[in-house]
């Protein structure tokens, strides 16, 4: 227990940096600048040890507890804005037990990957990483490495009553009620970690139905995903591409295309400046699209082989002299270009486009090393802070089969140096879907066509989004 005066200087500390904080607060600046001076403050000022699950010292702990998140500063920030750095920062503890990356806050503040606190709630309820945390609490598993740490997120949130009122917001979607509230905060004065408040109300029966009914269409890095069926904005997209928004005709490649664009709108990447880079392209109607939304969109192949007289002869070689015959629409002819050459090796500087993306070709590249090569190449000629994306055949069940990826093979490939993924992939789409995979020697044109088979092997579309580091 640290003697009355140190106490006081840690006070008097962490109030002077609060009021610095809420001075900075309160000037109109832009986001990017209002979470700079937030994350540095933050950095600054930390929750104490904890003694027993609670703090060593209650009134330095309320203290510290205000001065990262500055509640009576941010309040009337976030009462007008609820996707203000605080409110971020709070969901991220309370959802996932964690405070938000760097770049997973950036993204949020912009408003890249949620567009609404509704969004952001639904972004975090239907992740992976969520999933794996409940399932941990229902088996009785530890969810988190490190409990303390925990804890002194949670405490950091403001006093208890606060606490309480926050969590029944984000995590039961509604007002605490006078019963729930008292409960809690008599258990929280009583000792009880504020980790074990969290847990309880995930499991209950109340969270389990809503989070039974939470709509799971936002999400970027995923399998092929029925859902987005459901997402109003991604159906748009599927529409400006002359395609149909039938559910009995969901299909992979379709869906492959939407979300390519889907994704890389969000994250800020596809922009009418943009540069696009396309591996493996053949002759694929979203590079038209592409044209009309970006300023150069470079497709290259190899334009060879088998593919000239298959799969709607994507490999055709005339393409590289008439593209204007393969249009589905009109296009800006001089904002796209076509050109021989591999993925493997790009003939491209280092830095030269703003996205790199590939659409079921990798796999056709030789196996896991040719498609490690290829990631690498497109990372290289990559901006810093452009976007790889990349669909290729996930397997779901059964022995492996050529020119298809294992579960550990594609965790392999989206580890290439430089490279990092926006979100965690979310593999259990199929779960939340159940389907009959569609036999691909018997019935190839068979619809839906979300997951299909080889034998005995099962597999889908995945669909991945690196950000170059």
């Amino acid at each position: 227990m640290p003697e009355r005066g140190e106490r006081l200087d840690a006070v008097e500390l962490a109030e002077r940096r609060a009021a610095r904080l809420e001075e900075r607060l309160g000037r109109d600046h832009q986001n990017a600048h209002r979470i700079a001076d937030f994350r540095m403050e933050c950095s600054k000022v930390s929750p104490p040890p904890l003694k027993h699950g609670r703090p060593a010292s209650h009134h330095v702990i309320a203290v510290a507890s205000r001065a990262p998140l500055r509640r009576r500063a941010l309040s009337r920030e976030m009462a007008t804005d609820r996707r203000g750095a605080g409110s971020v920062v709070e969901a991220y503890w309370l959802i996932l037990g964690r405070a938000p990356t760097a770049l997973e806050l950036d993204d949020e503040l912009r408003g890249h990957l949620n567009q609404s606190p509704g969004a952001l709630l639904r972004g975090l309820l239907s992740s992976p990483e969520f999933d794996r945390l409940r399932t941990a609490w229902q088996a009785g598993r530890p969810a988190h490495a490190d409990d303390d740490a925990l804890e002194r997120g949670l405490l950091a949130l403001g006093p208890d009553d606060a606490f309480v009122r926050r969590a029944y917001d984000w995590i039961l979607g509604r007002p605490a009620d006078a019963a729930g509230a008292a409960h809690y905060a008599r258990r929280l004065a009583e000792g009880e970690r504020r980790a074990n408040v969290v847990r309880a109300l995930v499991l209950s029966n109340e969270f389990t139905r809503r989070w039974r009914s939470v709509p799971r269409d936002s999400q970027l890095c995923e399998l092929a995903n029925p859902a987005k069926w459901d997402n109003d904005e991604w159906l748009a997209i599927l529409r400006s591409l002359g395609l149909s928004d039938e559910k009995l005709l969901m299909h992979r490649k379709p869906y492959e295309f939407a979300q390519l664009i889907y994704g890389c709108r969000r994250l800020g990447a596809l922009r009418e400046d943009s540069v696009v880079l396309s591996v493996g392209a053949g002759h694929e109607l979203v590079l038209y699209w592409l044209a009309n939304h970006a300023r150069r969109v470079v497709a290259t192949d190899m334009y060879e082989g088998v593919w000239q007289a298959v799969q709607g002869r994507e490999g055709d070689p005339d393409v590289l002299r008439r593209p204007e015959q393969y249009a589905p629409f009109a296009y800006r002819q001089e904002a796209l270009d076509f050109m021989k050459m591999d993925g493997r090796q790009l003939a491209f500087r280092p830095g030269s486009f703003d996205i790199a993306y590939s659409l079921s070709s990798i796999e056709h590249f030789g196996g896991v090393d040719g498609a490690a090569a290829t990631i690498r190449d497109m990372g290289r000629v990559l901006k810093a802070g452009g976007i790889l994306a990349l669909a290729t055949e996930y397997v779901l069940a059964g022995p492996p089969h050529e020119e298809t990826f294992q579960p550990s093979e594609i965790a392999a490939l989206v580890g290439q140096p430089g490279l990092e993924l926006v979100e965690p992939i979310d593999d259990q789409v199929f779960r939340r879907y159940p389907v009959t995979p569609v036999d691909l020697y018997r019935e190839p044109y068979q619809t839906p066509h979300m997951v299909v088979r080889f034998n005995d092997t099962v597999f889908t579309t995945v669909m991945i989004f690196l950000r170059k580091t």
